[in-house]
């Protein structure tokens, strides 16, 4: 009987301190990839490839003018004539994909050399968040499936490391 009392007590107990429970809910990949640093280094790399970009945009055309020109005048082609503009379209097909692949893997690279460089930093922001709101508990958002009582802290995180970035920039300049 004592043992069923102890465990209600705590059952009660414990229902009643995570119901008073503050709980901040992060999304590291928001929270690092809305930096300013971050916009900043996609500018960069937007202005990298820009000559892909335009590569990509005209193969993007030639191949539907490519398509196009198939549709409308197979009827009339050779089967050379059609063999020949399939194979062109097929060559600028795979440019395009190269081209996609090339920017896909530079983004990634880029996406975890900033985690890499920045990462002491979001620990600390997080560590300043927590002290600053009282957070008993941080939780990642992926963790998190439903809950009455959480806070998103994913704003705050970012606005933190904004400071902290310009404060190390500032330092290194």
């Amino acid at each position: 009987m004592k043992r069923i009392f102890l465990y209600l007590l705590v059952a009660l107990y414990s229902s009643g301190v995570f119901a008073h429970a503050t709980i901040g809910v992060l999304d590291i990949n928001q929270a690092l990839f809305n930096t300013d640093a971050w916009k900043q280094q996609v500018q960069e790399l937007e202005s990298t490839f820009s000559e892909d970009q335009s590569t990509a945009d005209s193969l993007r055309q030639e191949l539907q003018e490519l398509q196009e020109n198939l549709r409308i005048n197979a009827p009339t082609f050779t089967l050379n004539e059609i063999q020949r503009i399939q194979e062109e379209a097929q060559f600028k097909q795979l440019q395009f994909q190269q081209i996609g692949e090339r920017v896909q893997s530079t983004l990634k690279t880029s996406q975890n050399q900033f985690l890499e460089r920045y990462r002491n930093l979001l620990g600390e922001a997080l560590n300043e968040i927590y002290a600053e709101g009282g957070y008993d508990f941080i939780l990642r958002s992926e963790s998190v499936v439903v809950s009455g009582f959480t806070y998103d802290i994913t704003s705050e995180v970012t606005a933190k490391l904004n400071e902290l970035i310009t404060g190390l920039n500032d330092i290194s300049q």
